[in-house]
């Protein structure tokens, strides 16, 4: 990033909201891009909701967009957090926890499971035969392929040397930072800074390597109030958006297993393209 651009968000600093330290982050992002982390988790395949967007997608809007505006807020329907529902095509909101956190809105295509976010699996039943109830089994079982999308606030992230840090008060840039430093993800693009769903955000992309087994814990994020996210499977792609509400991150994160269907990614992408952050009700 030029010094006549970072300048240029200094100045804008002081006369609006305060912005991450991009510089810091971008710096990050090309050292962790010069090694791969070898500190790791063991793999523990998982379907807790991952969220995705592919970087051809992202832009470079300088200046945050408003958010859509829905004319269906009364069709929308809360999202089944931790109820193990096939769902029926439609648009959901889902509730992170956290203060003055927004409600995320999003649409989903029909034939997608709910957990702790919304995904997506080889061997989901359909809903409507006699596999209902058995995506317990094929999610025991493992199943080949898996992806979908989880927004977070989030407490603890995993580090070298088998730690966890704390990060419940991190800003925008602290968040990032740890995230480039997960055992296991190695940041293949960037962190880059832009505007996203009514805010300013960072996006990285990360891709999951192979790893020896040798730390207990296998979750590598722990959120609010219970959600622990583990490893998926080396080959696993990662989209990180770290949405900057005044300060206070959000975290839309994405994922999908190496060999997910191209066409089940497409569709992961666009529940994401779908998102729309509902502020919280001042009452």
């Amino acid at each position: 990033m030029s010094e006549r651009l970072l300048e240029a968000f200094r100045e804008e600093v002081e006369h609006s909201t305060p912005l991450p330290d991009f510089e810091l982050i971008s710096a990050a992002g090309r050292n962790r891009r010069r090694r791969r982390h070898t500190v790791v988790t063991a793999v523990a395949a998982c379907v807790l909701g991952v969220s995705g967007l592919l970087a051809s997608t992202y832009g470079n809007r300088a200046d945050p967009q408003p958010a859509g505006d829905s004319d269906g807020d009364s069709l929308a329907r809360p999202f089944p957090v931790g109820a193990m529902t096939t769902l029926e095509k439609g648009t959901y909101e889902l509730e992170p926890s956290g203060p003055s956190v927004p409600t995320v809105r999003f649409d989903l295509p029909d034939g997608w499971n709910s957990w702790i976010g919304p995904n997506r699996f080889e061997g989901l039943s359909d809903g409507t035969s006699d596999q209902v109830g058995s995506n317990e089994d094929v999610l025991g079982k493992g199943p080949g392929w898996l992806l979908g999308m989880l927004a977070l606030t989030v407490d603890w992230l995993a580090q070298p040397g088998c730690t966890m840090t704390d990060v419940s008060r991190a800003d925008t840039t602290e968040l990032v930072e740890a995230l480039t430093d997960v055992p296991r993800l190695e940041v293949v693009s960037g962190p880059e800074q832009g505007a996203r769903f009514g805010h300013r955000v960072v996006h990285l992309r990360l891709r999951e390597q192979r790893g020896t087994g040798a730390c207990a814990n296998p979750a590598y994020i722990n959120a609010a109030p219970t959600a622990q996210v583990t490893y998926l499977g080396p080959g696993t792609t990662y989209d990180a958006w770290v949405i900057d509400l005044d300060g206070r991150p959000l975290l839309v994160w994405a994922a999908w297993t190496r060999d997910a269907p191209d066409d089940e990614v497409d569709d992961l992408l666009g529940v994401v393209d779908s998102i729309e952050l509902v502020p919280p009700d001042p009452s």
